[in-house]
C-alpha cells in the first residue's frame, strides 16, 4: 500500500474512534508499554499527543515512566517548520501551540541526541518491517539522522501493522519497535 493511501484510510479510522474506544486502547498501550524494558533509561522522548485527531495518549507513558525509573528524565520535541527540523527540549510546566496546534515545551533547554536513551514515536500507522507513516513532512527521519542508530525508536499505533509500504524512501529510518493495544513488535 502506499503511504498516501494509508494515511488517508487510517486517519479515517481514527476519526471514527469514540471517545470510549480511545480511553479503553489508550489503557491497553499502557499494558504493552509497561512490557517494554526501561531499566537502562534517565532521558526518553515523548511526545505531545493530538487532541482533535484521536491520537493515543501518550501522557500516560511519562506518567507511568515518572513513577517507575526515579529520576527520569522526559523531554519534548520543538519543531522549525521553516527548516523543517525538531530538536527535544527539556519539559516545562507550560507549554505553547505551533502553527500547528501542536503543544510544545518552551525551548528553554535542548537536549543533545546522545542524551536520549529511547524515542517514543507518533505515527498514523507502520508495516510489518518498522516503517512508519508520519504526516509526510519527515521531522522525525531527519532528527534520526543525529540520534544513536542502536537505540529504541518506539512507535505508537492503536492499529496493527499492514504487512508492507510500498513507497518507502532510503531516508525513512525504521522503527526499533512498535505497541498497539493487543501487540508489542521488534524490528
Amino acid at each position: 500500500m502506499l503511504k498516501s493511501d494509508a494515511r488517508k484510510e487510517l486517519l479515517a479510522k481514527r476519526k471514527n474512534l469514540t471517545a470510549s474506544d480511545c480511553l479503553k486502547w489508550d489503557d491497553l498501550l499502557l499494558i504493552q508499554f509497561q512490557k517494554l524494558d526501561w531499566s537502562n533509561v534517565s532521558c526518553v522522548a515523548n511526545f505531545y499527543p493530538l487532541e482533535n485527531m484521536n491520537e493515543p495518549n501518550s501522557l500516560l507513558f511519562a506518567s507511568y515512566l515518572k513513577t517507575m525509573v526515579p529520576g527520569i528524565q522526559i523531554v519534548y520535541p520543538v519543531v522549525d517548520a521553516n527548516k523543517t527540523t525538531m530538536q527535544f527540549y527539556k519539559e516545562t510546566e507550560t507549554v505553547r501551540f505551533n502553527e500547528w496546534g501542536i503543544a510544545e515545551p518552551f525551548a528553554i533547554e535542548k537536549v543533545d541526541p546522545h542524551s536520549i536513551d529511547a524515542v517514543i514515536v507518533p505515527l498514523i500507522g507502520f508495516d510489518r518491517q518498522g516503517h512508519r507513516i508520519g504526516f509526510g513532512k519527515g521531522f522525525y527521519d531527519k532528527y534520526f539522522e543525529n540520534y544513536p542508530q542502536h537505540r529504541p525508536r518506539i512507535g505508537v499505533s492503536y492499529f496493527e501493522p499492514l504487512s508492507n509500504i510500498q513507497d518507502t524512501h532510503e531516508f525513512d529510518v525504521p522503527l526499533t519497535h512498535c505497541i498497539t493495544p493487543w501487540n508489542s513488535y521488534e524490528f
